[in-house]
């Protein structure tokens, strides 16, 4: 390899290690911001049949709330919907059928977070 070439490439390893070490920009995602940021899930049993479930999932938005469920039960389950923010908390109900999947929407505060979702409301 000539020196010009050895040149080229050493200044292009240089460019891309000064990359790496550069602070993080204010834009990025920090590891705590992605941790709010991931999918959230929970369930509750079924009282027919035995042992199975009805699942849910979210991931909490800045002004709404997208919860998908699927309701392995053979009847209709009622969940309570938790929120918490600065102002307290607060709950809201959520019905799902028997045997059924979909999603809610649910609106919410910019503060405001769905923490988790339990059995009847």
């Amino acid at each position: 390899m000539n020196g010009k070439k050895l040149t080229t490439a050493l200044a292009g390893c240089g460019a891309a290690l000064a990359l790496l070490s550069a602070p993080a920009a204010a834009g990025t995602v920090t590891a705590a911001t992605a941790a709010a940021q991931a999918v959230q899930r929970d369930s509750t049993a079924c009282i027919k049949p035995s042992g199975r479930k009805t699942n849910y999932s979210w991931k909490n938005g800045n002004s709404s709330t997208t919860v998908y469920f699927n309701n392995h039960c053979s009847h209709r389950v009622y969940a309570k919907v938790h929120f918490k923010g600065p102002a307290g908390t607060r709950t809201e109900c959520l019905a799902t059928n028997g045997g059924t999947n979909g999603k809610k929407k649910f609106r919410k505060g910019l503060a405001e977070d769905l923490t988790n979702i339990s059995k009847n409301c």
